[in-house]
């Protein structure tokens, strides 16, 4: 039995949604989001670009290092290339409509929570409408995403 990796038509499908790009909805506004192919970071056209680039920066600076700089220029510029292409790829993944950041929300959630409030009373305000408050605390709403205890320790909240 081969592994489902390897199955034809699992690679087809993978293929055909890495050349569709991303289509999902915003977890805030509910509204669907199409995100363009991500360019290939190991593609031909990838290295192509880093050693373009490289040739040209070793040709400005060929006085001083001559060849020598084509190896001080390559990582750098390799490294300069991929820190662009995931700040692309995280402003991406910013909804326009209500500035909701998925990647913020993992890593601070209120500071997620602040900005899409922010926004959204903005929009109000333009439209003349009074914000409308939330109803549920901020303990209520983590009180439901807490899970029980799964060490297996009595930690003394229950009847003995």
């Amino acid at each position: 039995m081969q592994p489902i990796y390897q199955n034809k038509s699992v690679k087809s499908f993978i293929k055909n949604i890495e050349n569709q790009g991303f289509r999902f909805y915003c977890v805030s506004c509910k509204k669907e989001r199409r995100q363009a192919p991500p360019a290939k970071v190991g593609s031909p056209q990838f290295f192509a670009h880093i050693l373009i680039t490289t040739a040209f920066f070793t040709l400005l600076a060929y006085p001083w290092m001559h060849f020598k700089g084509f190896v001080a220029f390559l990582i750098p510029v390799g490294l300069f290339f991929e820190a662009m292409y995931r700040l692309k790829m995280r402003a991406a993944m910013v909804c326009p409509d209500c500035s909701f950041d998925p990647i913020l929300y993992l890593v601070d959630r209120d500071k997620a929570v602040a900005q899409v409030e922010e926004t959204w009373r903005k929009k109000f305000q333009e439209k003349g409408f009074p914000y409308p408050e939330r109803r549920k605390s901020k303990a209520t709403a983590r009180r439901s995403l807490d899970f029980k205890m799964t060490s297996g320790v009595n930690q003394g909240h229950g009847n003995q």
